[in-house]
């Protein structure tokens, strides 16, 4: 029994299943911003920009997919701000999903469901219940690419109704 750092099989299952879990219970959101942490000095922490939600994107997906800006923004929308801002500081400089595990970034839990939660999104295009992304969410392009499956985009069954089997 492995209780180190998650591979990445392990974390992309643990993504699947959540996929799955999506797709079946349509429960409320995933997270629910929390309020901006308290400080002695009032100041709370600079918000994520876009630009850092999708480098932190690229990094766990290793760059291998292009992911779309106006996708990535419904993302970071439904992310926890201030857990985003952990992880985003945590994996500075990372630009690859080994490089994350090996920084230890992870064995954080916050960080590590925080990560969990966005390449979910990105795999299941899902977030909030809703459909951000169908036909370039990341489990059909990870497929595509080895031509195992493509997105029905047309009724199952024959090509051509009117044309016989």
């Amino acid at each position: 029994m492995n209780l180190g750092t998650p591979t990445r099989r392990e974390l992309l299952g643990g993504i699947g299943g959540a996929a799955v879990l999506v797709a079946l219970r349509p429960a409320t959101s995933f997270a629910k911003p929390a309020p901006p942490p308290s400080s002695g000095s009032g100041a709370s922490p600079r918000p994520v920009t876009l630009d850092e939600f999708m480098e932190l994107s690229e990094s766990l997906t290793d760059n291998e997919f292009s992911l779309r800006d106006e996708v990535g923004a419904q993302y970071k929308a439904a992310v926890d701000p201030a857990a985003l801002r952990k992880l985003v500081n945590a994996t500075k400089g990372r630009r690859t999903f080994n490089e994350i595990l090996k920084s230890g970034a992870l064995n954080d839990n916050q960080n590590a469901l925080t990560a969990q939660q966005i390449l979910t999104f990105w795999y299941s295009g899902l977030v909030n219940n809703t459909t951000a992304d169908y036909l370039e969410a990341l489990a059909w392009e990870s497929l595509k690419d080895g031509h195992l499956a493509t997105v029905s985009s047309k009724p199952y069954g024959f090509p051509d109704w009117e044309d016989r089997p």
